[in-house]
């Protein structure tokens, strides 16, 4: 398998974690993966098969072997979803731990502010366009629509930028309606956007994340709107919900029963990774603990404890 940025091979052996290799890296990703695996595996009530594993945390991976992904289109079969880094932790954003993403949204949502017949009835987006056609896409459809968008680009690193259009995911959640639009590959946005009580609204996906197929755009269990990728039918769809204020807030409530308070919980990320691990276990090989080097036995993985607290694989002592 060829090597990647942010790649990492581990193996999880009576109810430890190790790690064998590490390639790279994109800013505190792997290793918020790796938390999430780890606490997985020391609140496991029950006994965690032996597995050796690998995956990748960049936006796209290119390897054709069986290996751990973030995001895969439909016909990538051979790449097992996992939950993103953003799970844990995403501190480069300053978007913060899950946990505290979430808990100020529902601190902030019992306020009067931010209480549904307070929010804004128009459709909110904020976010850099990385010369992606689907964004530019809406930043075009949306020009000078005041009375029922309000989209705007960010430029990272500047000033002015940074002081007068960037919005705190809790702050997303003042805003009825919120656009929903894929990245370089999937978005990482769309778990916090599912955290309020807000309609939500994407266009067509070509990427799948673990908790997409939990998505229902129609029927009675509606917890999104979808639009076309083009985003012709956008200002109709938003009309729409906004002469139809109950409707929309039966989405809204349905988005949060669904998500918020079942499936994106901490609790429930959690079972995914041991269902992930168990899953892996049935088609995939026991794993060795141990090499042999100039007749001796040697471990093959490092200790996630002494991993975590040096970040890297070798060290000299001191």
């Amino acid at each position: 398998m060829a090597a990647k940025n942010g790649f990492v091979r581990a193996m999880i052996y009576d109810q430890n974690l190790y790690i064998i290799s590490k390639t790279g890296g994109i800013y505190s990703r792997e290793y918020a993966i790796l938390h999430a695996i780890y606490r997985s595996i020391i609140s496991a009530p029950e006994r965690l098969p032996n597995i050796e594993f690998a995956f990748n945390v960049d936006d796209v991976v290119g390897d054709p072997a069986p290996i751990w992904a973030l995001a895969r289109r439909a016909e990538d079969k051979h790449l097992w979803l996992m939950p993103d880094f953003g799970f844990f932790s995403w501190p480069e954003t300053k978007v913060g731990s899950w946990n505290e993403v979430q808990s100020k949204i529902i601190s902030d949502e019992e306020t009067a502010l931010y209480d549904w017949t307070s929010k804004v009835q128009k459709l909110f987006w904020r976010g850099a366009t990385l010369g992606l056609s689907i964004r530019e896409r809406l930043v075009a459809v949306t020009e000078q629509q005041t009375t029922w968008a309000d989209v705007k680009t960010l430029t990272w690193r500047d000033p002015d930028s940074m002081a007068n259009d960037l919005k705190t995911m809790p702050e997303h959640c003042q805003y009825k309606y919120l656009m929903h639009t894929e990245g370089v590959s999937y978005s990482g946005r769309l778990k916090y956007l599912q955290s309020c009580r807000s309609v939500i609204i994407a266009h067509s996906l070509e990427w799948i994340q673990h908790h997409h197929h939990l998505m229902h755009h129609s029927g009675p269990q509606q917890n999104y709107v979808l639009v076309q990728r083009d985003l012709e039918d956008l200002h109709v769809k938003v009309l729409q919900l906004q002469e139809n204020d109950e409707e929309a807030r039966r989405i809204a409530d349905s988005n949060v029963k669904t998500f918020r308070e079942r499936y994106l919980t901490q609790s429930a990320e959690t079972c995914y990774w041991r269902k992930l691990i168990h899953g892996w276990a049935s088609v995939s090989h026991e794993p060795r603990f141990h090499d042999e080097k100039n007749g001796t036995k040697v471990w093959r993985g490092l200790p996630i404890e002494s991993f975590f607290l040096e970040r890297k694989m070798e060290w000299d002592p001191y």
